[in-house]
């Protein structure tokens, strides 16, 4: 059974998604990869309130493009270096990695990689802290 449309799922289907599948996984380079290993996944959390804002927000950190992390890109410049610890500015250290950050995202979530942190953690949290952080405006 399809767990979306709820019809019985076909052998063709079943083949094609497996297809897919195996080519998604030869694509473990790729940033959304983490965060979606299994394709057919739903990740989008609504109802907590947090409005179109907070998702479109949400979806762009999940795929890591942000204008904070990749605008050096439309303006030609050297890729940005994080201002508190000297590493790549990317989606990831500023969620899960930057040491300097440690203890204002443990007041908002305790969780070390990005596929438990879109499945685990209220996306309001997420949010939260990129808002104390003060570079949600920037997403």
């Amino acid at each position: 059974m399809d767990k979306f449309t709820g019809r019985p799922t076909t052998f063709i289907e079943c083949y094609i998604n497996s297809v897919w599948q195996k080519n998604w996984d030869a694509e473990g380079a790729n940033k959304l990869h983490e965060v979606l290993p299994n394709l057919g996944e739903d990740l989008h959390r609504r109802g907590d309130g947090g409005g179109r804002k907070q998702e479109t927000a949400m979806c762009r950190l999940r795929v890591g493009h942000t204008w904070l992390t990749q605008s050096y890109l439309l303006k030609n410049e050297e890729q940005p270096f994080c201002y508190a610890c000297d590493s790549l500015y990317t989606v990831r250290h500023i969620l899960i990695e930057c040491p300097d950050f440690q203890d204002t995202r443990r007041k908002y979530f305790n969780v070390t990689d990005m596929y438990r942190l879109f499945r685990e953690v209220n996306p309001s949290r997420i949010a939260g802290y990129l808002k104390d952080l003060g570079v949600y405006g920037k997403i």
